[in-house]
Formats: C-alpha cells, structure tokens, sequence
C-alpha cells in the first residue's frame, strides 16, 4: 500500500500494509513502547498519525534490520542510548549470518546432489551383486 501523506489518519490494517508489520506485532509494539500511542476514535479503533507511522518505522529498523532487542530499542527510542557506530558490530554480524545461512544453503543443495547420487551407486552395486548371485 502506497503512502498517502495527505490523509491525517490511519487504521491498523493501513499501517501494516504500509510498514510490512503484521497487526498484532503492531498492538504488541504498543505495549512494550510507550513513545507509540495512537490516538482512538470514539470506537476504540487506532488512529495512527504519520508521526506514529514514522515511529513504527524507526522500531522496525532497530529491531528486525539492525537486530536489537525490544529492550534496547525501547531504550534507544526514549533517548536513553544513542544508536552509535559501536553498534557497527551489530550491523556487520547480522550480515555475515545471513552470508553463512545462504552458503549453508547451497552446501545443502550439494550435499542433498551427493545423497541423491551415492544411492543411486549403491542401488547399481546391489543390482549388480544380485545378478553375480
């Protein structure tokens, strides 16, 4: 879903369209950082503003980019902590565990081709014992 700056307000489902966050992370977001409080219409819906919108925003790249806890991102988001370079550290290691999950990957792709292939071996020497007797 686009993001329509124009409009003042927001519902859940809106947000979670715009920012790729279930709604019920979103809810539980709420709970855990203070510094996101939507407004609530008359029926007790949310009404996220584009101040909100950047707020769920600036949690998940703290939490689901840069990999921190919620309870350092919450820190971080009241000012407590600053997001500095030290936290460089965190940045390059989840990059090189998503290289190591990938090459995991293709070393099971090669290793799953080896299975396949050495049953196929062991299936022609059975075959080939059984015609010797």
């Amino acid at each position: 879903m686009a993001f329509d700056s124009i409009k003042n307000y927001y519902s859940i489902g809106e947000v979670s369209k715009i920012v790729g966050i279930p709604a019920y992370l979103l809810r539980y977001w709420e709970t855990f950082f203070n510094e996101l409080a939507p407004a609530r219409d008359t029926k007790g819906n949310r009404r996220y503003t584009n101040r909100d919108i950047a707020m769920v925003l600036n949690i998940k790249e703290l939490v689901h980019e840069k990999g921190y806890k919620l309870g350092k991102a919450s820190e971080i988001v009241k000012g407590v902590l600053k997001d500095t370079e030290g936290d460089h550290k965190t940045t390059e290691i989840l990059k090189l565990q998503k290289q190591i999950g990938k090459e995991k990957n293709r070393h099971s792709v090669v290793d799953e081709r080896r299975i396949v292939l050495l049953q196929e071996i062991k299936e022609e020497i059975e075959d080939i014992l059984h015609l010797l007797g």
